[in-house]
Formats: C-alpha cells, structure tokens, sequence
C-alpha cells in the first residue's frame, strides 16, 4: 500500500467514525427524549383548600364563692373539699356550717372542648392580722363535660384546708385565679 491508499483509508475511517458518533450522540438524545417524556406523561395534579375556623373569646366568670364553713380546732387538721362537693374533715376538727364549691361558668365556641385549670398550686388566707391557713390540692369538677353544649358550660373547684393547732379564731380569706383554654 502506497501513501496515497494509506491516507485514502485514515480519512475513509475516520468519517465511519464520525458518523458512528453522530448515530450515538442521536440515539443517546432520542433515549432521553423518550425517558423524559414518559415522566411528563406520568405527573398530574391536584388542588387542596387550605381553611381556619377562628373561636369566639372564652369568658369565665365565678358564679360562687369556696366556702370551708365553720370549723373548731382541737388540733392540727385539714378540711378537703372536692369539686364535687364532697367533703373530709380530719378527727382533729369539728367541721359545721355550710360548706360550697366555687363555681364557675365558661362561655365561648360552642360544640368546643375547655380545660380549666387553677393557676397557683396554693393560696394563703389571712384573717387581717398576720394569721394565717393554706389551701393547696385544688381540684376541678365539669358537672355537665368539658364540651361547650350550646356555647357555655360550668366547673367547680375544691381544695384543702389546712388548719393549725391552735388557729386564732377569725374570718380567714384568700383568692386565687383559674385558667380556661380551648382543648
């Protein structure tokens, strides 16, 4: 083979060559077109509605009044009452008068749920002059649910009483707050 034959088969070659790569650059775009193509085909969509209901205000307001009632002391005691008005007076005291639970009525959203909750865990009563009791353990009663039936719904609360040995004699009072949130 001679030099012109020789050049004759490099350039003959090389366009073979250029043609292979032009066919695979070509099939390799074709494959991705297609690849692509079937993914676009295969997606879809759909809508949501975002939405908030906005609740009314929640009101409380005390109906009545934690009353321990009347008690004597021979000695050191406590005087529970619960939510639900019943009440345990230790040996050591004598327990009389009429006692009542502090009740309380909540207005707000109707059909909603409330939790109510009293937001120290102990008060302190004074008579005025520098004596003092503890009621501590308050509880919360919901006579008619949680569940503001008809936009309103009542709860009680109770605690204990702890009274000293030798209590002074006198009118002993305190307050405290309660708490009241959507559930």
């Amino acid at each position: 083979m001679n030099a012109t034959g020789f050049f004759e088969l490099l350039v003959r070659d090389q366009k073979n060559m250029r043609t292979s790569l032009r066919l695979a650059a070509a099939g390799a775009a074709l494959a991705a077109a297609v690849s692509f193509g079937g993914v676009a085909n295969a997606a879809t969509t759909a809508n949501a509605t975002a939405s908030a209901e906005i609740l009314s205000t929640l009101t409380v307001t005390k109906t009545k009044d934690l009353d321990f009632g009347q008690i004597a002391a021979n000695g050191a005691g406590t005087l529970a009452i619960t939510g639900a008005g019943a009440s345990t007076c230790s040996a050591s005291l004598v327990c009389t008068g009429t006692r009542q639970v502090a009740d309380f009525t909540v207005t707000g959203t109707a059909g909603s749920a409330v939790l109510a909750t009293v937001t120290t865990p102990s008060i302190t009563l004074s008579d005025g002059a520098s004596h003092t009791m503890t009621v501590n353990a308050f509880n919360i009663y919901y006579p008619a649910g949680t569940t503001l039936a008809g936009g309103s719904t009542t709860f009680n609360v109770g605690g204990t009483l702890s009274v000293g040995a030798a209590q002074v004699a006198g009118a002993y009072t305190g307050s405290f707050a309660v708490s009241v949130e959507y559930q």
